[in-house]
């Protein structure tokens, strides 16, 4: 009996389900299971010698990470938009995602669920997402699972990236402000002195 085995081989082509489901995986069966085309049943027909190997290139694929930021993202018939304003994202959403931070890989895709709404209006290039609430969530979960490694990481980028630019322009800020404090005093000592 031969058994075709398909393994992601890149990024784009890993589903955060896949992931997920890798990373919670008791067994090399299940791991399998999670990343190919494979049942439970078709997995445990796998040859014993061959499992292992097959789970390392899993995991060689996973060593050459790649991130590209998505601003909208078509799964099936929908389109998803990347939160527009981050200035309107509620306390209840900050506070969902700081908490799901701390356990990334099993909380991807809430996350992501998040960060990514179905788009509700489109003028050009401006388009405006459909609220969060108890009821869209678990519909959303059902598409943005179907998400990229790949889409997932451009997020995380995006963020690490203004995270870096928020440090560089305070610190800028901070400089430029010691200085000008420190010529004020400069100034304000020469006038006292003389």
């Amino acid at each position: 009996m031969s058994i075709k085995v398909s393994i992601p081989a890149d990024y784009s082509s890993i589903s955060v389900k896949q992931y997920v489901d890798y990373h919670n995986a008791k067994s090399d069966i299940e791991r399998l299971v999670s990343i190919s085309n494979l049942t439970k049943e078709q997995a445990e027909q796998i040859p014993f010698q061959h499992l292992p190997t097959l789970v390392q290139a899993f995991e060689g694929t996973l060593l050459n990470e790649s991130a590209k930021f998505f601003e909208t993202i078509t799964i099936k018939d929908k389109d998803f938009g990347f939160i527009p304003d981050l200035y309107s994202i509620s306390m209840g959403e900050y506070a969902d995602i700081s908490t799901w931070a701390s356990d990334v890989s099993t909380n991807m895709v809430k996350i992501m669920g998040t960060l990514y709404r179905p788009i509700d209006k489109r003028v050009g290039t401006k388009y405006t997402i459909v609220p969060q609430s108890k009821q869209n969530r678990e519909l959303v979960e059902g598409y943005v699972e179907q998400m990229t490694l790949e889409q997932f990481n451009g997020a995380m980028l995006f963020f690490s990236t203004l995270l870096n630019e928020l440090s560089n322009i305070s610190l800028d800020y901070l400089e430029s402000e010691v200085k000008k404090l420190t010529e004020e005093l400069t100034e304000q000592l020469k006038t006292e002195t003389t």
